[in-house]
């Protein structure tokens, strides 16, 4: 079962700290800008900035940011920003239709991460990713963004195409959060431009706008003093200055130039309650905001107010968290931040989720504890931790300073000329923290909560389903928002005693260290294996990929299938349960508090054929690291208070999510695939009532109960001699009965025949469309590769022919998974979002192209892409220790040699027409799918869903 766990998302991102000034005299000086980014302007008064950094090896992240969005459109416009975005790839001046985005897949990248653009209220932002081995890769990569801004074709028929592709992408989007959406951003920025400017734009206008139009915002606002080009990689700056200068120096300068326009968000200044309901919510936020000015970051003292921002919030967050984790909790989610949406302001908001018929006491309580923060302050202990953390953190990422990847540093230069705030270098990063974060007072602290919220915010906003009846109505609601105090006086805010250490002196062990047993390499590239006296085996892999990185992961078999069907519930939720309870007598968050200013995190999970142990540490804290991997067979808690958070927040989502359309077609779906097993099931009352508190802790301590069938597994900065001491230390004491137990067989089978399915329900102009196939198979040599590359050939294919030559859907997804334990099995499904009259057409268009996939061999246009995709993704992960380690791990778990991991040219001397003809025959059988359809309710009373019909 999926986790159902309530975590609050903020609705928009961080941006900037909003606080009062909390800069002492002498910090008005400017912040020193990065000196390895050399920047200059063309004739035609477009912008560059190029910055050389090697991380990772031979690959160039280009971006051209256009200072023109969706505040710039007329009212007959709406949507053209975004329609223009989508029409870029459609075919300009160099290009022609289908060209551009074939020729970046045939070196490597892949639509989507590495092929992309975006559009919001205030920019429009191409990205591309390319090799750079290849000078002329660049040069026709610079062209393209040349193209972008001053050439794109807008082809008639391309563009009567695209207005498809654009509505369906809004389609996507539509449902109870849209509907939501559509209330709460006119109020977030009344009174101006704004309010009614949303990047998506308004569907009936991309529909039928002219293409004049489109091309009037095209001419007005792509203009190259809008325009900055950024280049960030592994490259000769020298070379790649020249080659922009070159290219983009061709766009032709404006007739007269001019600045974008600035639009003003003005101040709330009353208080203002929206309560949105909505049928299809799944459960009740509320959320209190406070509108500011956005803020530069030009100064130390700016960067001061950020760092001092960063610690109150933290603070409050974490304080917020162990409500959550109350006995009976009457709060499931809070979270506390400032965010922004639109450059000329930002928002501080405090959001929560009540627990189902509490919102009152909820909201009171959140009131309470932000006015114990607003009259106390925070501890002098906090104020320490999060110092601590804060020194830590930037610690850490200055020592692997030249191993910062150039998507984060492309994404920070981004940001920075989009907003013209300082970018700063690590060096200078790490001098701030540690010149600026000791001088941090609780007193400056105290100056930032008190500001954060005037009169408790300006903004309150309701979300909730029109079946909740414990939401008071507005007057009543703005009352207790304005005028709540407590009975008497907050208290300051007491915290446990974290003094005694996390892994006592004497430790957990039932035996003596052991010491290891070498048992030699494992493949060429030097993964090597440590047997351990209690039976376990430790794999690790030492690289230098990274200066300050250790990755881990351990594993053994038998997973919930060791459970009965009874016992099943209880066994989902076991991990969960334990990390809602922490370990050795620290809850999770005395645990995050005792572990501030260490990099060391271990989590547990329990899947269907496996348990395990994920986690992560910097070279400093890796005994710590083993510590917690300790604890977690010796020292797990199952408290009761552990268990009441959990079932809380199942029950919420259990009680509520039937109200969800998409929800209740993944019920279909499940019940398409899968009948009634319970161990496929989604979240339900009656799961929850299954689950049982004493059998969750029971399956979490049976299955690691017995550390001798473990694998361990290290990759990163490791020291053979230190890792040897850890792991005698800590890892060969661990218990052991000498059992090697095996995961049971009970995936149930896959169905047979063509299986339907339709569920009407949902008040938006939207359908979904689901095609499944599986069932047992033979996994030979190479399968697991070649089957991700048949994953990948079905994603291009519909992409081609549904998304660019119908026009009937935003993006098809296509997932699979071959797996070979405990019974070899495969899954492959295909979903996708259309409009409502068009999902049988669509559906039969889809099993169209999947035939002509097995009739015939695949043509050399579409294996030049695979190859080359495969080939480039190698290149990158075997230099990153994240693909090495779960590389490692996934061919461990498979039982195959570890050389395969580096065996780029076997893999691809399989790929040919032939071969991908018959893996689509093998895995894509028309005779024996399982096809179901969401379509929008046909009356407001509600649903109606279809018996599925077997066997037609």
């Amino acid at each position: 079962m999926k986790s159902s766990r309530i975590l609050f998302i903020a609705v928009i991102a961080f941006l900037l700290t909003a606080c009062a000034s909390v800069s002492p005299v002498g910090e008005g000086a400017p912040l020193a800008y990065d000196a390895a980014v050399t920047s200059g302007a063309l004739d035609n008064g477009l912008s560059w900035h190029v910055l050389r950094n090697p991380e990772p090896a031979n690959r160039i992240y280009l971006r051209l940011a256009v200072r023109a969005g969706s505040a710039m459109e007329d009212d007959d416009q709406k949507g053209v920003a975004h329609l223009i975005e989508h029409m870029a790839f459609n075919g300009t001046e160099h290009f022609a239709k289908n060209e551009l985005v074939d020729y970046f897949e045939t070196i490597g990248m892949v639509f989507g991460p590495e092929v992309n653009a975006y559009t919001s209220f205030d920019e429009t932002v191409y990205m591309l990713e390319i090799p750079a081995d290849d000078p002329a890769i660049l040069e026709r990569s610079l062209l393209v963004l040349r193209d972008w801004a001053c050439s794109v074709a807008f082809a008639p028929e391309e563009l009567e195409k695209e207005r498809g592709v654009v509505v369906e992408e809004w389609r996507l989007g539509r449902g109870a959060n849209g509907r939501v959406q559509d209330r709460q951003i006119p109020l977030l920025f009344r009174d101006s431009r704004y309010a009614d400017r949303r990047p998506i734009g308004d569907p009936e206008i991309v529909k039928t706008i002219p293409r004049e139009r489109v091309l009037d915002f095209y001419r007005s606002w792509y203009r190259p003093e809008l325009m900055s080009i950024l280049a960030v990689g592994d490259f000769e700056r020298g070379a790649v200055e020249d080659t922009i200068k070159k290219i983009l120096g061709t766009v032709p300068p404006s007739a007269e130039r001019k600045g974008r326009a600035a639009y003003p968000v003005p101040r709330q200044k009353e208080p203002s309650i929206l309560i949105s309901r909505d049928p299809e919510i799944t459960y009740t936020t509320l959320q209190i905001l406070e509108q500011f000015p956005a803020e530069r970051l030009v100064t130390t003292g700016d960067y001061r107010k950020r760092l001092a921002d960063s610690i109150a919030v933290s603070v409050f967050n974490r304080r917020l968290s162990e409500k959550t984790l109350a006995a009976d909790p009457i709060i499931l989610g809070a979270e506390t931040g400032s965010a922004g949406i639109a450059r000329p302001t930002k928002f501080n908001y405090l959001v929560m989720v009540p627990a189902t018929g509490r919102f009152m006491p909820a909201f009171q309580l959140l009131l309470e504890e932000l006015e114990r923060i607003e009259t106390h302050g925070i501890t002098d202990a906090e104020l320490s931790r999060e110092k601590a953390e804060l020194l830590d953190q930037i610690r850490q990422a200055w020592l692997d300073r030249d191993k910062a990847h150039s998507a984060g540093r492309a994404a920070g230069l981004l940001s920075s000329v989009l907003t013209d705030d300082a970018f700063l270098s690590i060096d200078e990063r790490y001098r701030l923290y540690n010149e600026l974060v000791p001088g941090i007072t609780s007193a400056d602290i105290a100056r930032i909560v008190r500001g954060w919220f005037n009169d408790r915010g300006k903004l309150l906003f309701v979300t909730a389903s029109d079946a909740a009846d414990d939401i008071p109505d507005e007057a009543a609601l703005l009352d207790v928002w304005q005028n709540w105090r407590p009975e008497s006086p907050v208290q300051p805010y007491l915290e446990d005693d974290l003094s005694r250490p996390l892994y006592p002196a004497e430790g957990y062990a039932e035996s003596a260290p052991g010491a290891v047993m070498p048992a030699g390499n494992l493949s060429a590239a030097g993964v090597r294996q440590w047997n351990l006296p209690n039976g376990a085996r430790v794999v690790w892999f030492p690289t230098d990929f990274k200066a300050n990185e250790i990755l881990f992961s351990a594993f053994s078999l038998g997973g919930t299938s060791l459970s009965s069907e009874v016992d099943y519930p209880s066994a989902a939720v076991a991990a969960d349960y334990i990390e809602n309870s922490g370990l050795n007598g620290f809850n999770p968050i005395s645990l995050k508090k005792k572990l501030s200013g260490k990099t060391a995190s271990v989590s547990s999970w329990i899947e269907e054929s496996r348990e395990g142990l994920s986690g992560y540490s910097s070279v400093s804290d890796l005994e710590t690291l083993f510590q917690l991997i300790n604890l977690s067979f010796t020292g797990a808690d199952a408290t009761d208070d552990g268990w009441d958070s959990l079932v809380a927040q199942y029950r919420t989502i259990a009680d509520t999510r039937s109200s969800n359309p998409e929800e209740r077609f993944s019920d279909l779906k499940v019940s398409l695939l899968w009948g009634n097993s319970i161990r496929r099931a989604n979240l339900s009352a009656a799961f929850v009532d299954a689950m049982r508190k004493d059998r969750a802790e029971a399956v979490y301590r049976e299955r690691f109960a017995s550390a001798g069938d473990f694998t361990f597994v290290f990759t990163g900065s490791l020291d053979e001699q230190r890792l040897r001491d850890l792991t005698e230390r800590y890892l060969s004491v661990l218990p052991s009965n000498g059992v090697r137990e095996e995961a049971r067989p009970v995936r149930p089978p896959f169905p047979a025949g063509v299986v339907k399915g339709k569920l009407e329900l949902g008040i938006e102009p939207k359908s979904e469309v689901f095609l499944a196939f599986g069932g047992p198979t033979a996994i030979k040599d190479k399968d697991y590769e070649l089957f991700d590359m048949l994953v990948m050939l079905i994603d291009l294919r519909l992409r081609e022919v549904i998304r660019e030559d119908m026009g009937g859907s935003y993006g098809v997804q296509v997932n699979g998974n071959l797996s070979n334990y405990p019974d070899p099995f495969y899954t492959l499904a295909i979903e996708f979002g259309c409009e409502p009259g068009r999902e049988e057409r669509l559906a039969a268009a889809v099993m169209e192209q999947l035939q002509w996939l097995s009739g015939e061999p695949t043509p050399e246009s579409y294996l030049v892409k695979l190859r080359e995709t495969f080939r480039r993704g190698k290149e990158s992960g075997l230099k990153n220790n994240g693909y090495w380690h779960s590389m490692i791990v996934a061919e461990l778990m498979r039982a195959r040699p570890l050389d395969s991991i580096t065996d780029t040219e076997g893999v691809l001397s399989h790929v040919n027409g032939e071969t991908m003809m018959n893996l689509a025959r093998r895995f894509i059988n028309p005779e024996n799918r399982v096809e179901a359809y969401l379509l929008p309710a046909r009356s407001p009373e509600g649903a109606a869903m279809t018996a599925p019909a077997i066997n037609e």
